[in-house]
């Protein structure tokens, strides 16, 4: 949870936000909606004064800035805070973690759809870290998904209230709610209509089967509705003028609405059976209509600018953005409101997150909004709350400086979001859980081992570097008889800055364990009887470096401990250390080691963005014209060898053959000397000294190239068992030169020097 939270955060301070807090505290007013659901909880001051305890993080900020005058008018700010929901049970309320973003401004020539499409941008990049580890791509021809699978339900509730007042729709709560389920239910387009990719003639005969079931949802819904016979058939009309649903592109869908509500108010116009305050009042909800529709546009061309480009309007994966979850589309949901109605008068729009095996079970299953809701989880929901804070304005000159006459503060743009973080790490652990059904030995295509094993545990965290670095244990395990040496060197530790436990009682250890079976755990043996191996192994599951161990003996006459790292980086990714690899380190000098290597881990970590960006660019550039160093005195010449015969630089045979010849000689030159400049010239190169033969010095050169620095522990070690501790040492050796000299270089160079045969080997490998 704290992972996430940090990471909301970073993105939330990266636009420009601060962390403000909202009063915990409210009186208890008129304006509070209540509900049988989630109700706010009261409590009663000294005074007898019933106060409420925020229910979300938005509606005690408003208030706050209601009552806050000119000075907090222009604020950009985040929180991430409990909220809070009365029990049914009574006793201590519901907590709920949720997070909230706010932009409010006061400058009346700012354009309010810019401050919208911000917040939907935020929603976007948080969005992006519920991507799953696997690379999972649904197609959808021509629409390509890329989990995480979403889709926006956006609104303007002042539109909606608009087209019920053009439809004589009554006033009453209970005649607008049922008119709100019906255009939802009727209209709003669901995620099953991207499934719609057939041949045109079962298109056109699901279209009329669609139509047909549509129709007789209508009639049934109205029916039930029990409005007047004129708002009904009003309603009736207004919905049959256009598609149901409406389309997948919100803009079509605007122009939907627009064209029915259009022959709705050329009927009315044009109808003598209507007087003129009839007429009159047409007229004012079809501009009312247009007006909103217009807003909805200029947010929607917004969004677009800001690079939030939906699915469905998407062709290729290369539009797709790093950290960034784009919407698969924008669903235009007419009977979309907040129970509360806090973003109430203008934009609200729903956050609705899909399995990713929803389209597969969508085939066969109803094809309505209402059926994508229910198996969907709302992770988002914002808009604007101008009118909430103007319920929150007190009368009179309030927020003016002048006090003699009655003038107010002006109401801000305000626009916020609020995410369900609980519910965001729900989605990330079920994501997680789904792939327990793989077999530990079964993985992907360029997935090592112990990445699969992190995967099929279930834990979405564990591919990443946890707050603790170093395990302090004892050769027999976490015994209470070196209980108090090890508080000791993790006391030392800990004042240096360096995370370290040495309890197995911690989450830390503990977190991995409770994934195993009840019977397992009893029959596996305690925590003072785990062999150093075992506790290793946790540790690299677990993404903890590092693992001292402490032996009594060893600490009282040398003053030292032993240290041992629990995984080593491969080509193939992050491995088990099998072979083990102790060193006996002083105590004195325990932190600084630790500490060295800890920065040199994080600085390899922070540094792969850039290695990306070397290694697009290096593949970006012409394979014809290398780069070649600026200052370069290495001269070489090529002789190019085919099955007939081979040219050199004095031979010179003026036909179409020797064009080509010379054109691959040309840039074999100039590849090798870019190489060998930045070789020699730019960088050091490390040279490995081996007291054996030549020959076996090539056959350790072939196989690190080939099969990757763990090999040295296979099949050379099988060929040459009487080398097999030279062969181990070595791999330490080449190891600690990766994470010294190449922490942000894709391939090594390494030069081995054979001792007796006084001879030089230059190898390349992938680091």
């Amino acid at each position: 949870v704290e992972s996430f939270c940090d990471k909301i955060e970073f993105i939330l301070k990266s636009q420009g936000a601060i962390r403000l807090r909202s009063p915990l505290l409210r009186p208890r007013d008129t304006i509070d909606v209540r509900s049988a659901l989630n109700e706010p909880v009261e409590v009663l001051d000294t005074r007898g004064s019933a106060l409420l305890i925020h229910e979300d993080l938005t509606v005690n900020f408003a208030r706050a800035i209601s009552r806050g005058g000119v000075s907090a008018n222009n604020v950009k700010r985040f929180d991430i805070d409990n909220v809070y929901y009365s029990s049914d049970a009574g006793g201590h309320p519901k907590a709920i973690l949720e997070a909230s973003f706010d932009i409010i401004q006061d400058d009346s020539t700012a354009k309010p759809e810019l401050l919208e499409a911000e917040s939907i941008l935020s929603l976007c990049r948080i969005m992006s870290l519920l991507k799953p580890k696997h690379d999972k791509v649904i197609e959808l021809p021509p629409i390509i998904l890329k989990p995480p699978i979403w889709f926006l339900r956006l609104t303007h509730t002042r539109l909606s209230d608009s087209i019920l007042d053009l439809l004589f729709v009554p006033k009453s709560e209970t005649a607008r709610l049922s008119c709100l389920n019906i255009l939802t239910s009727c209209t709003a387009c669901p995620p099953s209509e991207l499934l719609n990719r057939r041949s045109k003639m079962k298109q056109n005969r699901k279209k009329k089967d669609a139509r047909a079931n549509d129709l007789l949802l209508l009639d049934r819904l109205i029916d039930s509705a029990n409005l007047p016979k004129k708002s009904s058939h009003r309603l009736r009309q207004f919905l049959l003028h256009g598609s149901l649903p409406y389309p997948v592109d919100a803009n079509k869908a605007l122009d939907t609405i627009y064209d029915s509500a259009r022959k709705i108010h050329s009927t009315d116009i044009n109808s003598s059976k209507f007087p003129e305050n009839i007429k009159l009042l047409s007229k004012r909800c079809f501009d009312a209509i247009s007006r909103c529709i217009n807003q909805v546009r200029l947010l929607l061309k917004s969004i677009d600018s800001m690079g939030v480009v939906t699915s469905a309007s998407r062709r290729n994966m290369a539009q797709h953005i790093q950290n960034f979850s784009s919407p698969s589309y924008i669903c235009i949901d007419l009977g979309l409101r907040q129970k509360r109605r806090h973003y109430d008068g203008q934009l609200f729009y729903q956050c609705i997150f899909l399995r990713n095996n929803f389209f597969d079970d969508a085939i066969n299953g109803p094809d309505s909004i209402t059926n994508a809701l229910s198996n969907g989880v709302r992770l988002a929901e914002g808009g604007r709350y101008d009118n909430l804070v103007r319920a929150f304005r007190p009368p009179g000159n309030f927020g003016s400086i002048n006090m003699r006459t009655y003038t107010r503060a002006p109401i801000p743009f305000c626009v916020g979001v609020r995410f369900m973080v609980g519910k965001m790490i729900d989605c990330l652990y079920y994501d997680a859980f789904q792939h327990d059904e793989v077999q530990l030995g079964k993985k992907r295509p360029g997935q090592s081992f112990l990445d699969c094993i992190r995967q099929n545990v279930g834990l979405p965290f564990l591919d990443r570097a946890t707050y603790v670095n170093c395990i302090i244990t004892s050769e027999n395990g976490f015994d209470l008889s070196t209980f108090s040496e090890r508080a000791a060197v993790a006391s030392l530790l800990w004042s240096a800055g360096i995370p370290a436990e040495y309890q197995p009682q911690s989450s830390v250890m503990m977190t991995l364990l409770k994934h195993f079976s009840t019977e397992h755990i009893k029959s596996g043996p305690a925590a003072h009887e785990w062999s150093t191996d075992m506790i290793c192994g946790i540790c690299s599951i677990m993404n903890i470096p590092y693992v001292v161990i402490v032996s009594s003996h060893l600490l009282e006459s040398k003053g030292a401990v032993k240290l041992r790292q629990t995984t080593l980086v491969t080509a193939l990714g992050p491995s088990f250390n099998y072979a083990g690899g102790e060193e006996v380190v002083p105590l004195s000098s325990l932190v600084s080691i630790l500490s060295e290597r800890l920065n040199r881990k994080d600085h390899r970590e922070n540094s792969t963005d850039i290695v990306r960006d070397r290694s697009f660019q290096s593949a970006s550039c012409d394979d014809s014209n290398p780069p070649i160093p600026t200052q370069n005195t290495i001269d070489i010449e090529c002789i190019y060898v085919s099955e007939d015969q081979y040219f050199d630089s004095e031979q010179k045979v003026s036909n179409a053959q020797w064009k080509s010849v010379k054109k691959i000689m040309k840039s074999s030159i100039q590849r090798m000397k870019c190489h060998l400049g930045d070789l020699f010239n730019g960088s050091s190169v490390p040279v490995v000294a081996i007291d054996l033969t030549y020959q076996k010095l090539r056959e350790i050169g072939n196989s690190l190239i080939f099969n990757g620095l763990g090999s040295l522990l296979g099949d050379i070690t099988t060929k040459y068992p009487e080398h097999k501790k030279l062969l181990r040492t070595l791999m330490y050796a080449v190891d600690g030169l990766i994470r010294k000299e190449f922490h942000n270089e894709k391939d090594s160079c390494l030069l081995l020097y054979s001792i007796p045969d006084d001879k030089f080997d230059l190898i390349t490998f992938s680091t």
